[in-house]
């Protein structure tokens, strides 16, 4: 028989669920009192998303503090970049900034950094 221990359990998907409970809460009590536009809801959505993933990317939550995780970090910015670009009226140019971001990624992943 094995013991668990009482805290041993992993918080994040307890806390991501209610971040994102939240912010959709927010966006649709935004969008009924027109602070921001129902066209642009889900482009909202993405911007508290990744928004969401940076920060318990960076806070290590469901990690057993093992410190930032780089791939929610760069899926939140990804995340945020296309969302925020359709806010604004940038929706050509987002396309080639995945491109790059993903060409960054194989090349460092191919070519790491030696110590």
């Amino acid at each position: 028989m094995t013991e668990t221990k009482p805290n041993s359990r992993k918080p994040a998907p307890g806390v991501m669920g209610g971040l994102v409970l939240i912010l959709i809460g927010s966006i649709f009590l935004l969008a009924h009192m027109d602070r921001i536009s129902w066209a642009h809801l889900w482009a909202y959505f993405l911007v508290g998303l990744g928004t969401i993933l940076i920060v318990t990317g960076l806070l290590g939550i469901g990690r057993h503090g093992r410190g930032p995780t780089r791939g929610r970090f760069i899926g939140g910015v990804v995340l945020i970049v296309i969302g925020a670009a359709n806010i604004i009226g940038l929706n050509v140019w987002w396309p080639y900034l995945l491109i790059v971001i993903g060409l960054v990624l194989i090349i460092s992943a191919l070519f790491p950094h030696r110590s």
